[in-house]
């Protein structure tokens, strides 16, 4: 993509739209497809890159509203049950079903027979839950295990005092960034107008209802308006910094807090399924539950809380923050004597929150999604704001939200179908015998590891990238570094998924950096592949690659005499594209 070509990609934009979305994140990213899918016409601009914030920072669970049932909040319980299984049909090659166990004691209230009781409740309002889904996506029932079987599933969990453990499947996005990409180029594909790296800088209103808004293309550095008759903004927390919502939102909608949520992505297999630990090794004394879950070649365990401040972008922890954080994955895996050189990477994120209640304990999130209308100050008609909560809930907030929409317009949509429609990548007619195809045709070429990461990251598209490697047998090579991503994948994304950086390329449209901090050989090709194709200079180049370092933590980069290519000047700030 030629410097010329990048500053004409808005040229495109349509005089006038139903619905501007503003935010590229899981929230945004549904309810475009929502409303494309639906007949509207619709633009979305994100200020950076798709999934780069909030939603990028999870411990990567589809959940299933058991912790609903602890609330006895039976209509939460059964959306996510609905929204668990609609993620499970319309992506199977991003999401996939995973065992949590919890562990059980003597304590009544933590006892096998309290929590078998509450899988039995759980399985019958579950009742429904594998309704419409392919045999390898089907949820398994719950059941109570012994103490042995525990063990084994977490063999360096503390489990002195353990009676035994309740079971029950969850699922887990296996990249969750393609997940929110699948819902954008989904959207694309259905005639929505998606573009990254536009930054909204204000709404433009006619008579108290918006009509659109002003925004600032990061790649030519050009303000644009962009007409549309309504507005949907799911910035999620980062809303509560713009004067517009709280100049036209009620006080008692918006959150009072912003917790910031840190899950930490450790190189250790701490257990083969998802494990609910208790540790009271936490400021306040009281126990706190930690999900650990399997994730690539080692854990990702959180996540905790803490309030945010509001006046910065920074979304950092203490060293000592950190030290409490391993200090209570340490009190129930004693054995581990885990240090901040185990942590690969630090996932941070935003979310909307309630003051604590107590001194030293952590920010009350809020439980459930929240679609707010303005309806004061200068805009009372025509701009959403949606204050998201759960990944796994964003599909039905989308839908809900564009009823809102298309009431608002009055106008005459189709039904939604986005919970049985396939996403971009998961049109699969049955997985097993999908994956059983591929590794038929392709074992002789390539190996076991990489035909699966392509099947999971790329579903029905990993067909293109192969028909790449059949035109050019180099494109089948291994990228430098890695042991089985294929040079196919970077030529495939690079012209198809709206790459502008090279974060974008290594963080979230391959899973090359989604671990730890790539190889030096591996940023280096990488950043050789992505500035030959956008036509980049020297100094862009170096930029982009001291910008992805960055994103790891200090002790987890390329060492002192191992270091890359970098530009001398260590700035955050990069030229995109």
């Amino acid at each position: 993509m030629t410097v010329m070509q990048q500053q004409q990609r808005l040229n495109n934009i349509k005089k006038q739209y139903d619905v501007a979305i503003i935010g590229g994140g899981i929230y945004g990213a549904a309810t475009a497809w929502e409303a494309a899918s639906r007949g509207l016409s619709v633009v979305l601009i994100e200020a950076e890159d798709f999934c780069s914030g909030t939603s990028a920072n999870s411990l990567k669970t589809v959940h299933g509203g058991l912790r609903s049932l602890q609330r006895f909040d039976f209509p939460e319980m059964r959306e996510y049950i609905r929204e668990r299984r609609a993620l499970l049909r319309i992506a199977p090659h991003l999401v996939i079903p995973m065992q949590c166990v919890i562990p059980t004691f003597t304590k009544f209230s933590k006892s096998r027979f309290f929590l078998g009781s509450g899988l039995k409740v759980y399985d019958l309002i579950a009742y429904d839950r594998n309704r419409g889904l392919d045999a390898a996506r089907r949820i398994k029932n719950t059941q109570i295990i012994s103490a042995e079987q525990v063990s084994k599933f977490a063999p360096d969990l503390d489990c002195s005092t353990v009676t035994g453990g309740a079971s029950w499947f969850d699922a887990q996005a296996y990249n969750s960034e393609r997940l929110v990409l699948a819902f954008i180029m989904s959207a694309r594909q259905a005639g929505a107008d998606i573009f990254n790296y536009v930054r909204k800088k204000e709404y433009t209103v006619e008579q108290g209802a918006v009509t659109g808004v002003i925004a600032t293309d990061q790649l030519s550095g050009e303000d644009i308006q962009i007409n549309a008759r309504s507005v949907v903004d799911c910035c999620g927390p980062w809303a509560s910094r713009d004067e517009a919502f709280t100049g036209t939102t009620p006080k008692s909608s918006r959150p009072k807090l912003m917790a910031l949520a840190v899950n930490l992505v450790l190189n250790r297999k701490l257990s083969s399924c998802a494990i609910g630990a208790n540790t009271s090794a936490t400021p306040d004394g009281r126990d706190r539950l930690m999900f650990i879950a399997p994730w690539r070649r080692g854990s990702i365990v959180g996540t905790w809380y803490y309030p945010h401040d509001s006046n910065t972008n920074k979304l950092t922890i203490s060293d000592a923050e950190l030290s409490q954080c391993l200090s209570q994955i340490n009190s129930v895996f004693p054995s581990l004597k885990l240090s901040k050189a185990d942590v690969t990477l630090i996932h941070r994120g935003m979310q909307p929150a309630e003051p604590a209640a107590e001194e030293n304990s952590e920010p009350k999130l809020w439980h459930h999604t929240r679609i707010i209308n303005s309806n004061a100050g200068t805009i009372s008609a025509g701009l959403f704001w949606v204050q998201g909560v759960k990944l796994t809930t964003a599909r039905a907030t989308a839908e809900s939200v564009i009823n809102r929409v298309s009431g608002y317009l009055r106008a005459d949509i189709s039904p939604s179908s986005t919970s049985v429609t396939a996403l971009y990548g998961g049109e699969i007619s049955e997985y097993s015998s999908f994956e059983k195809d591929c590794f038929d045709k392709l074992s002789e070429t390539f190996s076991t590891e990489t035909i699966t990461r392509l099947i999971r990251n790329y579903g029905s598209n990993m067909n293109t990238i192969i028909r790449l490697c059949e035109k050019d047998q180099s494109l089948a090579q291994v990228v430098p570094g890695t042991d089985d991503t294929i040079k196919a994948e970077l030529k495939y994304i690079l012209c198809n998924e709206m790459v502008y950086t090279l974060s974008d390329l290594m963080l979230r449209r391959t899973d090359i950096g989604s671990f730890e901090c790539p190889k030096k050989e591996t940023i280096e090709y990488c950043a050789d592949v992505i500035a030959n194709h956008l036509h980049w200079d020297s100094q862009q180049r170096a930029e982009n690659i001291e910008h992805l370092i960055q994103t790891y933590p200090e002790w987890s980069r390329p060492h002192e005499g191992n270091s890359v290519d970098v530009y001398s000047q260590k700035s955050r700030k990069i030229k995109i594209g």
